[in-house]
């Protein structure tokens, strides 16, 4: 039976599922589609387990790191398995799909997206309704498989226990087993929980504990200044963490606007990697330094073109039009963006240069949200109108 994965993006998730992969099985054929190809100083990779402080020292190639056409197509076109981890960029989102769509087209190929859905989960429904789409094994996981970070070529990381993923196809059987059939573990099974794509798209809360932190005036001058500190348990003091706090809130009563049962950051934490919950939400995430190893931009430029506000505005602003359709107030989210465009112009940016999902038709209710999110085949495409 032939195996052979493609992952798209090579990024700290893109990078630590291609070692872990070759970790398992050394001599599993694994491509990795990326504009960075490692150093050979930086191969082979050494991969720390934060949680059991275990260290790994994986074989890789860098031949296995593709950048140009024919070898990129050429890859995708034979792939058995395919994940994208780019983040959810709408531009870069775009593309990638665009080229699926026309390298695998009508293949039974399964597909894993991470970050499956949140900004633009209404835009890949769509995309996803497209008659080459149809055989295709879709599986939306909420998040990331990891709690990741990839310095050159050294890796700390810890699997998360328990990882939401929603599923468009025939059988959600058939993608998870791929996953696990590629990364080499049929225990990774056990830590899926499957949910709608509706119900997957209130989870994910980089769009506040991102955005909020890195764009919060005390810690743009430390980046200006060039300090790095942990996102999490380093960049939230007492009052931005009271905010943060309230945009969480909010995230799980627009979930419940739409018969979704949301857990709030702190009970994510605890389901994801068995933290368990402080007196209060900075207290929480002051207690993550052991956990979360993700560090802020190195100077303001980084910051500029970083995923925490290409990826990240975006899905605030398409929950907020979810907010919109079903009428719910946001008040602390809202004020936030209001805020934003003040927030962007500190560091020399306008809202304008941040790209944005289409919002949701005008017309549009929360059942007809539901409906394109959970039951893309109702929908006709633009080949069948």
């Amino acid at each position: 039976m032939s195996d052979r994965t493609v992952i798209v993006g090579g990024g700290h998730v893109g990078l630590t599922l291609y070692a872990d992969m070759r970790r398992t099985r050394p001599t599993a054929d694994v491509r990795v589609v990326s504009s960075r190809v490692p150093d050979p100083a930086e191969v082979p990779l050494t991969m720390r387990d934060i949680l059991t402080d275990e260290i790994h020292t994986v074989p890789s190639r860098r031949t296995d790191f593709l950048r140009d056409d024919p070898a990129v197509s050429e890859a995708l076109a034979a792939a058995d398995c395919v994940l994208v981890t780019v983040p959810d960029i709408p531009k870069v989102r775009s593309s990638v799909v665009s080229r699926l769509l026309e390298l695998l087209a009508h293949r039974p190929v399964p597909i894993v997206m991470i970050r499956g859905g949140q900004g633009g989960a209404l835009w890949l429904a769509e995309r996803l309704a497209d008659p080459r789409a149809a055989a295709w094994e879709v599986l939306l996981v909420e998040d990331s498989l990891y709690g990741c970070r990839a310095q050159g070529g050294h890796i700390e990381y810890k699997r998360k226990d328990q990882i939401g993923a929603a599923h468009y196809g025939q059988d959600p059987k058939l993608p998870l087993e791929a996953l696990a059939r590629a990364l080499g573990e049929p225990g990774w099974l056990s830590r899926f929980a499957l949910r709608t794509p509706s119900e997957l798209v209130f989870d994910p809360l980089g769009y506040y504990i991102h955005t909020a932190v890195a764009l919060d005036p005390s810690n743009v001058v430390r980046t200006a200044r060039g300090e790095r500190y942990l996102h999490y348990s380093e960049g939230i003091d007492p009052t931005l963490g009271e905010q943060l706090d309230a945009m969480d809130t909010e995230r799980v009563a627009l979930a419940g606007a739409y018969g979704v049962e949301s857990d709030t950051f702190p009970q994510i934490l605890r389901r994801q990697y068995g933290h368990q919950p402080r007196s209060n939400f900075y207290a929480t995430m002051a207690a993550t330094r052991d956990l979360y190893r993700s560090l802020s931009p190195s100077d303001v430029g980084s910051l500029r073109l970083s995923r925490t506000l290409r990826e990240d505005i975006p899905a605030l602003f398409t929950m907020l039009e979810l907010a919109r359709v079903q009428n719910i107030p946001m008040p602390t989210t809202s004020a936030f963006a209001d805020a934003l465009p003040y927030l962007l112009d500190r560091i020399g940016l306008a809202i304008t240069d941040i790209d944005r999902y289409p919002p949701p038709a005008r017309g549009m209710d929360g059942e007809a949200v539901r409906r394109l999110l959970d039951d893309r085949t109702k929908y006709p495409t633009k080949e069948d109108s």
